[in-house]
């Protein structure tokens, strides 16, 4: 059966407004609780009952090995994180997101996505915590030194993403409109992302309603990425827009920015785990500040820190969005598709688009859709569009 084209101009529909209060409200609960409270109760659980003392021992005694214990603690640590969590993570990802809709996965599939999701986390886990902890051994400015490389590592990230980490969870091709993707490198080149020539597509309707674009990589490495929800559910204009603010993320270099910032954020949880290592120590049945067994100490002050600056990264985070909305107004000239785009974007996902201003400033990565229409709306009279 053909699916029915979008409307042009897309308004909200009144159910998925109120739909997306009842959801925000539900998000608001679980995801602090399963994100950040659960993993962190549970890594001091660990540290405080003396298991994490015990399970170095035994991993020392198996292998009379610091690197190989440490490794085998930091799988060991990932896989009980994942345990932990995995109940709610269910609950808050599967069950409440198919009750609204949201999601279209199968149970098993949603499994398989957590399997690979662990198998990635324990790589890299294993791969960071031997970093960290030879810093550690070798430097006592090892909490600079390790948030200079956090940096490094999400740069790294972005540059993969496309190539090694999408097609892990997704079906990825090439773009197939060729009308469309000519008129997104056209777009994209005139703006000043030269040499770009990959569009690919993801089939995120396996997975969810939800729809999303961005670019990634850098040098060699860049694409354009649309997930199949925005080319089947959204007008050609609508696409256009949606690609033109990832565009100005790319063009604004946003990825750089986003790197150093992370880096800058990382500075306060790991000093202060260096700083609780160093004076709790013995107080904490660990035998030195290199010990595996207070690897869940630096998780959960990184997990609790980061919540606590969380407004900080978000404040800073819905600056860049902003600007990425203004330069998609330039970059393609189209605010009526624009505000038309945020508003099916803002129904799709459920998303409130006139939260409190405590919510927005706590929890908004984005501005909320109310902002970024109005933005739309006041740059088009300006403009005599």
């Amino acid at each position: 059966m053909e699916q029915e084209a979008p409307k042009e101009f897309y308004e909200y529909d009144p159910e998925k407004r109120a739909l997306a209060k009842r959801y925000e409200k539900v998000k608001l609960i679980l995801e602090p609780i399963s994100g950040t409270l659960v993993p962190i109760v549970a890594s001091l659980g660990l540290l405080f009952s003396g298991y994490s003392t015990k399970l170095v021992q035994y991993f020392t005694t198996a292998t009379g090995s610091y690197w190989a214990t440490l490794a085998l603690y930091v799988i060991a640590f990932v896989i009980f994180l994942q345990l932990v969590e995995a109940p709610l993570s269910f609950y808050s990802g599967f069950i409440i997101d198919h009750s609204f809709h949201l999601s279209t996965q199968k149970a098993q599939d949603w499994l398989i996505d957590e399997l690979k999701g662990l198998g990635i986390a324990t790589l890299f886990g294993v791969v960071a915590g031997l970093i960290v902890y030879y810093l550690i051994m070798t430097t006592a400015l090892w909490w600079l030194v390790a948030a200079i490389l956090f940096a490094a590592f999400s740069i790294m990230i972005s540059i993969i993403l496309p190539y090694v980490l999408l097609p892990i969870f997704y079906k990825v091709t090439p773009m197939t409109d060729s009308s469309l993707k000519d008129s997104l490198l056209q777009m994209s080149s005139k703006a000043g992302a030269k040499n770009m020539d990959r569009v690919l597509v993801a089939d995120e309707s396996k997975k969810s309603v939800r729809a999303n674009a961005f670019f990634s990589g850098i040098g060699g490495s860049k694409a354009i990425v649309l997930f199949d929800t925005l080319l089947n559910g959204f007008t050609r204009r609508e696409v256009v827009t949606v690609v033109a603010h990832e565009l100005g993320h790319y063009v604004n270099k946003d990825i750089w920015k986003e790197a150093v910032l992370s880096g800058l954020l990382a500075i306060p949880p790991f000093f202060l785990a260096d700083y609780i290592l160093r004076n709790w120590a013995a107080s904490l049945a660990l035998n030195g500040i290199a010990d595996p067994a207070g690897i869940p100490l630096i998780f959960a002050t990184l997990a609790g820190v980061n919540f606590i600056i969380q407004p900080i990264s978000n404040g800073i985070s819905r600056v860049v969005e902003r600007q990425a909305d203004e330069f998609a107004l330039r970059a393609a000239d189209d605010p009526e598709a624009q505000a038309s785009a945020e508003k099916r974007l803002a129904d799709l996902s459920l998303a409130a688009d006139t939260p409190s201003r405590a919510v927005e400033v706590f929890f908004y990565t984005h501005p909320p859709s109310s902002r970024r229409i109005r933005l739309a709306e006041d740059w088009k009279k300006r403009n005599n569009k």
